[in-house]
This record gives C-alpha cells, sequence and structure tokens, in this order.
C-alpha cells in the first residue's frame, strides 16, 4: 500500500526535519535515501533525499521529475520541503513539480508556505526573514545563495510559475478567506500561491484551509507548514516508542556545517564534554592517503568501543570553497568507513556528509521517532545497522544543541528507548 504523504527534499536533514512532524502525530514516518525501498507503512509518511541541494537548476529539476514519476501516486498527498533559507534550486524543483503532476494528473495546485517560526524563519509580504531581517541580510545567504533576493512570488515567476501572494492580513481574516482566494486563484489561471506566516497560528489557519484541497493542491514547506498538516492527518494518534539495544558506546558526532550557529555549539561541545575530537582540514581531505585517513578512522573506533564520545570535524576555513563541499563530504565519509558500526548513535550537522557515512555503512534510511528540539530529529537507522540518530540542519538550534544530542542518544542507550 502506499504512504498517506509522500515528502520530497533536496537533502537529508531537511527530510528529517519536515517528516519528524508526522511521526509525533503517531504516524509511521521514515526518511530514505540512496535508493532505499519503502516498507510497507499504509497510511504513514515516506520522505525522500533527492540529495539536489548542490545540483544546478537543470539537474535538481531533473532529479525530481524521475523521482515522482517512479513512485508518485494517487491518493498520496505531497510535500515539496523547502530550504527555509532558500538554498538549492527550491524554484526550479516545484516548477518541475508542477509540470510533472499535471503530467501525471496529480494535484498540481502550488500551496507555499515556507515559514518555520520555532527556528526564526517567517514570510512578510512573500518575502523570508529570520529573525526579523531580510535573508539578504543573512550570514547564510552571502556565502550560499540562488537568487537575487528573497521575495518567493518574483522567483516563482522568473522560472514561469505564477502566484499570488496571499498576506498576513488575508491569512488573520480566517479560513474561509483562505479558501475563496485559493479557488479563485485556481479559476484564473494561477499555477499557486505564496502564503505569509509569522506564528504557528498563522500556519494552522493556512493549514486548516487547504487541507481539504489537498485531491487539487500540493504543499511546498519547510517543517513549519508540516506541524499542522501532521496534526490534521492523524488528530487522535500519540507518539512512538522504539526499542534500541542498552549499549555504553561513544556516540560519533559529525560536524560538516559551515554556519555559525553549528560551530558554536561544537565549541560549547568541546569546552564542557570530555570527548575525542577528530578535526579534518579541507587540505588533509584533499591531499592525504587513503591510509592516512584510515588511521584516523581507527583511532575514532577505538575510542567510541572504549566508551568515549567523538566529534569528527570538517575545520572551518577563511574564504571556504562551498563548489567542494561534496567531494570532502565524500573524503570524510571514507574516512569514517567502518566507524559508525562501532559507535553507539550518530549525531550529525551537515545532511551530505551524514547521508554518505550511512550510505558507506549499509544504512538507506531513518526510522523517526520525536524530537531534542524544533527541527532536530530523532530517529533510528534502517538497513544493516539500527542505531540512534540525531539529525540537524546546519543553520538550526542555538549553542546548547549539539551538547543536548549527544545526552539524549546517551540516556536513550541507557534506558533502551527512543521516546
Amino acid at each position: 500500500m502506499n504512504p498517506s504523504w509522500f515528502i520530497v527534499a533536496d537533502d537529508l536533514t531537511g527530510a528529517a526535519d519536515c517528516a519528524i512532524a508526522f511521526a509525533k502525530s503517531g504516524m509511521p514516518a521514515s526518511v530514505l535515501f540512496e535508493g532505499g525501498e519503502a516498507a510497507d507503512v499504509p497510511g504513514g509518511v515516506v520522505a525522500v533525499d533527492v540529495a539536489s541541494r548542490a545540483l544546478s537548476a537543470t539537474a535538481a529539476a531533473k532529479a525530481h521529475v524521475c523521482l515522482l514519476e517512479q513512485r508518485f501516486a494517487r491518493p498520496m498527498r505531497l510535500y515539496k520541503k523547502l530550504d527555509s533559507l532558500m538554498r538549492g534550486q527550491p524554484m526550479a524543483e516545484t516548477a518541475a513539480t508542477i509540470e510533472v503532476l499535471r503530467k501525471l494528473g496529480g494535484p498540481s495546485f502550488l500551496v507555499m508556505a515556507p515559514a518555520f517560526p520555532a527556528t526564526g524563519r517567517t514570510t512578510v509580504n512573500g518575502c523570508v526573514l529570520v529573525n526579523g531581517e531580510p535573508l539578504e541580510a543573512t550570514e547564510v545567504w552571502a556565502r550560499d545563495h540562488t537568487y537575487p533576493s528573497g521575495n518567493l512570488v518574483e522567483n516563482l515567476g522568473a522560472v514561469g510559475v505564477k502566484t499570488y501572494g496571499i498576506t498576513l492580513d488575508v491569512v488573520r481574516s480566517g479560513v474561509g478567506g483562505i479558501t475563496a482566494l485559493v479557488q479563485d486563484c485556481m479559476n484564473k489561471g494561477f499555477y499557486g500561491v505564496v502564503c505569509d506566516a509569522e506564528t504557528p497560528d498563522d500556519l494552522a489557519i493556512i493549514a486548516e484551509a487547504t487541507y481539504p484541497l489537498a485531491d487539487r493542491v500540493f504543499f511546498a514547506g519547510t517543517g513549519g507548514l508540516a506541524v499542522p498538516l501532521a496534526r490534521m492527518s492523524a488528530p487522535d494518534r500519540g507518539g512512538v516508542t522504539i526499542s534500541v539495544p542498552a549499549t555504553e558506546r561513544g556516540v560519533l558526532m559529525v560536524v560538516g556545517s559551515l554556519v555559525r550557529v553549528s560551530r558554536q555549539a561544537l565549541r560549547f561541545v568541546l569546552d564542557t564534554k570530555p570527548v575525542l575530537h577528530v578535526p579534518f582540514t579541507p587540505a588533509e581531505l584533499t591531499s592525504a592517503s587513503d591510509a592516512a585517513l584510515e588511521e584516523r578512522g581507527r583511532e575514532i573506533k577505538e575510542a567510541l568501543l572504549a566508551g568515549r564520545d567523538v566529534v569528527a570535524e570538517i575545520v572551518e576555513v577563511d574564504d571556504p570553497d562551498l563548489s567542494k563541499g561534496g567531494s570532502l563530504a565524500s573524503r570524510l565519509a571514507a574516512a569514517l568507513h567502518g566507524v559508525l558500526e562501532a559507535s553507539g548513535g550518530l549525531v550529525a550537522t551537515g545532511g551530505e556528509t551524514a547521508a554518505m557515512l550511512m550510505a558507506r555503512a549499509g544504512i538507506h534510511g531513518i526510522q523517526l521517532v520525536t524530537e531534542v528540539e524544533s527541527g532536530v530529529p530523532v530517529g533510528l537507522t534502517l538497513g544493516r545497522h539500527a542505531l540512534p540518530i540525531i539529525t540537524k540542519a546546519g543553520s538550526f538550534g542555538t549553542e546548547h544543541t549539539l551538547a543536548r544530542c549527544i545526552e539524549y542518544i546517551r540516556a536513550a542507550n541507557y534506558k533502551g528507548e527512543l521516546a
């Protein structure tokens, strides 16, 4: 049987922080990558990491088309996961999604609402704000952006997707006003709507107004909109609990993100926890021999088996070459080959590195359970090894988040359950 929701994301952490809303509502929810196949989860949720974040617009669009042609079928509801900072190629991917859904006879009218208030992301007048500031003023934007601005309606228009902006006053006028406006836009030939939202209540109104139209619309957003949609999908279910083998092995933390908040959280861990810190410079990962990297991996494995927590990081350098992110992640995953199965669990910030590491260990997905905090999901790996895992988008969380993640897995391994 098909899942009730199908989520398409451009990276691992995004897939997880979106699908976790459904798991917390009691729906079976899994994230798949590297060709993983969904288990029989009738009434559940499957999120697929297309791994398109670093691709060109054309290649990212093609990846979405191929996935949807292979796996999407009615009566699934579709959720296109957007990066909350509009990294990658979300506009080209959304345009391609509309095109393929029309071809398949699926729900092709776009309802976009990318706000994620719990992590400081809001949308006002169709523009993305981060902690009240324009997206264009952020550290991440300065380092990595695809579009000339954070104006969603304009950026969609540039790829041929004509949308109407639903402003905050319309959202707060109530469900009826939004529903009527969406239906009017359908009749007038718009491809979709872009919804403002500043609070969880705003997102709840949007969900209530558009969820009944799910046979005609698909949703595009972050983990923010997923929360009220999940509640509407499973209003009477509780959360889930999964048993894990009790172990005293150390927790492996892999930090591949360059974002400042992740670096601050890493520094807090190094200052307050008795971890083994194993830094890898970009130069080392690029030029070191396989034998040298394997030796670093053996050091990490021995520490984990002895019960010590380990932090492996790609060291930040001035003016990093973002085009080499994929190759550095691949080399770090190679250095850590055979390490994951010696650990008591994985904490990963930066989805590309985590996905490569797990793929090398014969892991093809994650069964989601709960969150440490908003945007920081917890699950159990699927495949050759069953380990607790926590993923965190680089720009989410506070300086205490990574320390809390280690503590969470330690406690879960002591109790023998994730809940």
